[in-house]
């Protein structure tokens, strides 16, 4: 089933995709361009105040009108929105560059096909399949660009003329070679293939004929040809999609890959040969969470150290009236859509992935499967305000941890003086849930942007988490993000309120207060952590305070949770929140006022003073 909802995109191009000239945001940029403007402005000001006829007036003016235009210049330019966390991503987003810059995203995937690039012979080289300008328009929007390399042409398949062929390997490492030569300085991550763990060749998902030992020598070339480019490029093995074994009772793909690769003696001289690895997870949040825990474990087994990613994941929705889906073979809403985008990046972080990446930005017209947070004419569905939700509330993380209580699951991010908290409920029904406070007040946001203030209530917020509507499917309620001045540090363990277990009356029953006490000291994470079936007596079993791989920053790790009552915290002072963008409106407009009134002021005085 979840086969059939992956798609065959890799046999597919995008070259009659346009970027759209569309600026859906304008801010002032300190250019040398701007700078100029002002400074020659500034001395066209002070030269008229200097020689005009209120002359022995002007000085306390001038003061006022130079700093007014000061602010209402550069301010703006400082509180501008901080660049995208380079840790979220979108796939394709060049199709839209605009559009995934309001989303949020820090860096995005896009697919260089070797038999589109180099179809005709070894001394052929055509245009790539993702023109230039593309790449360009997301390297200046401030995105990473991370490249997966795949594609036999027929001229270098060892035995069948078929894209998924295995290739001659002096040929595939020449044109990895030049390939690195060509985007050196703009590409660092490669990424060697995509899903050869599908192994069901009548499938369309499907993409390599060959062995694990025939995947291993394909990355060893690549390996070996990019790193004589650029020793600092990174090599991501190709994308797993975890399922297709577990599915099928098989050991992973990783598992049997990593026996091969450490058997090799020369491996450690090369870092095994792989920089990083990736899974596909769509559906299902909490398969999202045990694919990378079970992957760091695999690691742990082989004692390497290597991070993980989340290179895809989804719930592409079948009830969208403008883009429905022929036969679906799992229901989903647009809104149970917008819920996953949210639990699946909380889990992700859970589960200790380095990034994560939503596939993708926008359906193609046609597409059988509709993917995209946008539908083919740039309309944008409930998932993108998701997304954008998300990007807004997670990005800056510095440390985590999470919890799964019965029905509930509670990932609480600290980011920096703010905590983002975010809650959702997997039983059929409402149910509210209680968490203790950071600070007496705090912000609830829901999964398409919308706020409201809360207050805590003898220090603890209740909040009413929406029951899943999905019957035959894993994604939980709409979930809710609380968001709070403060560290996690402060917070006292979480107390839940409400029964873990559904009733048959309509109106959840409430359950005594019990405190849930994580543990204060970190422990190895687990291959794969138990998610208990919902049951009356069910005790939480927190996972530790873990710091996330070192992406933005160094990462600091929170303190265990302390039994001392909710501290109030007082939001520190700050510049950036005292000048907002609309207080320096306000600002400028009053010096304008200002101005004019001293101005009228001293032009009656000078007019008397003339008589």
């Amino acid at each position: 089933m979840k086969a059939i909802l992956k798609r065959a995109s890799l046999e597919k191009t995008d070259e009659g995709r346009k970027t759209k000239d569309e600026n859906l945001s304008f801010v002032i940029r300190p250019s040398s361009f701007v700078i100029r403007h002002w400074l020659l402005a500034l001395r066209r000001l002070s030269f008229t105040i200097h020689h005009s006829p209120f002359t022995i007036y002007h000085s306390p003016l001038r003061l006022i009108l130079l700093a007014t235009i000061f602010f209402g210049v550069s301010s703006p330019a400082q509180a501008q929105e901080p660049p995208p966390d380079p840790r979220f991503g979108i796939a394709n987003a060049y199709v839209n560059a605009a559009e995934t810059t309001a989303a949020g995203a820090g860096y995005t995937r896009i697919i260089l096909r070797w038999d589109i690039i180099q179809p005709a012979g070894r001394d052929d080289w055509k245009p790539a399949n993702v023109p230039d300008p593309f790449i360009e328009a997301e390297l200046a929007a401030g995105r990473e660009v991370v490249v997966v390399l795949i594609g036999t042409p027929d001229w270098a398949s060892k035995g069948v003329n078929d894209s998924r062929a295995v290739p001659d390997m002096e040929a595939w490492g020449n044109f990895t070679k030049r390939v690195a030569q060509q985007y050196q300085g703009r590409i660092h991550q490669w990424i060697i293939w995509n899903e050869p763990d599908v192994w069901d060749t009548a499938n369309p998902a499907n993409t390599w004929l060959g062995t694990e030992e025939d995947y291993l020598q394909l990355l060893k070339s690549a390996h070996s040809n990019i790193k004589t480019v650029d020793p600092t490029m990174q090599i991501h093995l190709a994308g797993l999609t975890y399922h297709w074994d577990a599915d099928h009772g098989r050991e992973q793909y990783l598992s049997r890959l990593l026996k091969l690769i450490t058997a090799d003696p020369e491996a450690p001289r090369y870092g095994y040969y792989f920089d990083a690895l990736g899974y596909h997870v769509y559906n299902d949040p909490a398969q999202i969470l045990r694919a990378i825990t079970e992957a760091r474990a695999t690691l742990d087994v082989y004692r390497l150290d290597k991070p993980v990613w989340l290179n895809e994941t989804n719930a592409p929705p079948t009830n969208d009236p403008l883009e429905p889906v022929a036969e679906p073979s799992l229901q989903i809403t647009q809104q149970e859509q917008a819920a996953f985008v949210i639990q699946a990046f909380a889990l992700s972080i859970a589960g200790g992935a380095q990034r994560a990446e939503f596939y993708e930005l926008r359906n193609a017209e046609g597409d059988p499967v509709p993917f995209g947070l946008l539908r083919h004419d740039d309309s944008r569905r409930p998932a993108f305000d998701a997304y954008r939700v998300m990007t807004k509330h997670l990005a800056g993380y510095t440390s985590y941890n999470w919890l799964h209580q019965g029905n509930f699951y509670i990932v609480t991010l600290d980011r920096g003086g703010q905590t983002t908290t975010i809650l959702w409920n997997t039983s059929p029904e409402d149910r509210p849930f209680s968490i203790n406070a950071i600070a007496p007040q705090a912000i609830l946001v829901d999964e398409a942007g919308n706020e409201q203030p809360i207050s805590a209530q003898n220090g603890i917020y209740t909040i009413v988490l929406p029951g899943a509507s999905c019957a035959n499917c894993a994604i939980g309620g709409a979930p809710r993000l609380l968001i709070e001045q403060g560290s996690p540090d402060q917070r006292v363990s979480l107390v839940p309120l409400a029964t873990n277990t559904p009733t048959p009356t309509a109106a959840p029953t409430a359950m005594p207060s019990a405190t849930l006490t994580p543990s204060a000291t970190a422990t190895p994470v687990p291959a794969a952590p138990t998610l208990p079936p919902p049951t009356a007596d069910a005790v939480a079993a927190a996972a530790p305070n873990v710091t996330p791989p070192p992406t933005v920053g160094p990462a600091k790790r929170p303190s265990s949770a302390s039994d001392a009552p909710a501290e109030i915290i007082v939001p520190t002072f700050n510049l950036k929140t005292l000048f907002t963008p609309g207080r320096i409106v306000i600002l400028l407009v009053l010096g304008i006022v200002l101005f004019t009134l001293i101005y009228f002021i001293q032009f009656k005085l000078w007019s008397k003073w003339r008589r």
